[in-house]
């Protein structure tokens, strides 16, 4: 989802109040339904991408420096206004609509070569003679699957990642500015999150509240925040993306290769692997999911029981961190459903991830 202006909530509030239900095609972003083949790896691709553009900025940084201590030598010592280079990265990465520039670039760029996207047809989805009560989910765009670092997941993600985390970061930052602490802060920004998963950004627009949305979301947050400072993943602490190099900024060495965003790519970004919440045609798209279990057991060595009732304890938060994951059992569409009748019914209990 997007950032959208005022206006356009206002339109699509109108619209689901006087419009007649539509058809849910192409809504949604489909895991569960497998490539013939395993896609080729995007994942060095997109870091080479981002690290472009942090290269790029960078060096309109440093160009500002040498200026300002051409007039004043003493200008090395002034703080970095870190919010403003972050703007600027995000104007490189996250800006647009309905798609953000480096999700256009993942989404329609030219690999030749490489089996790099995978976008089943509707009736070939999950989502195939699904009706939704939803009047603009007809509106939202497919998105087709891409890998990256091992991780295949919905090229929407890409967008979360740069926009609603920026989104995260500002608020976070602002609230840290007016002197809210830092476990407060962070609370603040998942729980917008939550409330547009909610609203336009998921529920109201097309029915589903996604949990992989949110993850995307919080990831991005830790992103932004990690380039200027440490952030903890799991048990791994990672230094800061930039540092000082004499007057000048740089890439921290250590982090300046294609594996740059592997941190924040995880398995909470695959729908399948972190159900989603859906307000429609739940039956009907379990069905859909249990015509896919054979392909699953025929394509996926790991898939075992044990194995994704275990994933789906890892993803109620990221990586120790409540991201506001959400999923109730009647609403629940799992791979639970491939080990016996009423497995994804009894697998997954109502809770709240935080």
């Amino acid at each position: 989802m997007r950032l959208l202006p005022p206006l356009f909530f206002a339109c699509c509030l109108a619209l689901v109040a006087a419009a007649e239900p539509r058809d849910a095609r192409a809504t949604e972003t489909d895991q569960f339904t497998l490539p013939a083949k395993p896609l080729n790896d995007l994942g060095p691709d997109f870091g080479a991408i981002v690290l472009e553009i942090l290269r790029a900025e960078i060096a309109e940084l440093n160009a500002r420096i040498d200026e300002r201590m051409q007039v004043n030598p003493q200008a090395v010592s002034e703080p970095i206004n870190e919010r403003e280079f972050l703007a600027h990265v995000y104007e490189q990465t996250g800006v647009g609509l309905p798609e953000s520039t480096v999700e256009r670039t993942l989404r329609y760029g030219a690999f030749p070569g490489r089996n790099v996207r995978f976008n089943p047809s509707l009736g070939d989805s999950i989502y195939a003679w699904v009706f939704a009560p939803f009047p603009l989910a007809h509106l939202t765009t497919d998105c087709p699957t891409i890998r990256l670092y091992g991780i295949d997941l919905g090229t929407d993600k890409i967008g979360h990642i740069f926009q609603q985390g920026y989104e995260y970061f500002t608020r976070y930052t602002d609230a840290r500015d007016s002197g809210v602490d830092e476990a407060t802060a962070l609370a603040g920004a998942v729980k917008y999150g939550v409330l547009t998963e909610l609203g336009l950004y998921g529920v109201t627009l097309t029915g589903v509240y996604s949990n992989g949305d949110l993850a995307g979301n919080y990831a991005g947050f830790k992103f932004y925040r990690n380039l200027f400072h440490e952030v903890r993943i799991g048990d791994r602490t990672f230094a800061p993306m930039l540092r000082h190099d004499g007057a000048h900024w740089v890439i921290d060495p250590g982090r300046d290769n294609p594996e740059l965003l592997k941190p924040f790519i995880s398995e909470h970004l695959n729908e399948a692997y972190n159900p989603s919440r859906y307000f429609f045609s739940v039956d009907r798209i379990r069905s859909h999911v249990r015509d896919r279990c054979a392909a699953w057991f025929g394509q996926v060595p790991s898939f075992d029981e044990a194995g994704y009732r275990a994933q789906l304890e890892r993803v109620k938060t990221w990586f120790g961190e409540p991201y506001g994951w959400d999923l109730s059992e009647d609403m629940a569409v799992t791979l639970l459903d491939c080990f016996g009748r009423d497995g994804g019914r009894q697998g997954v209990e109502p809770a709240r991830g935080g």
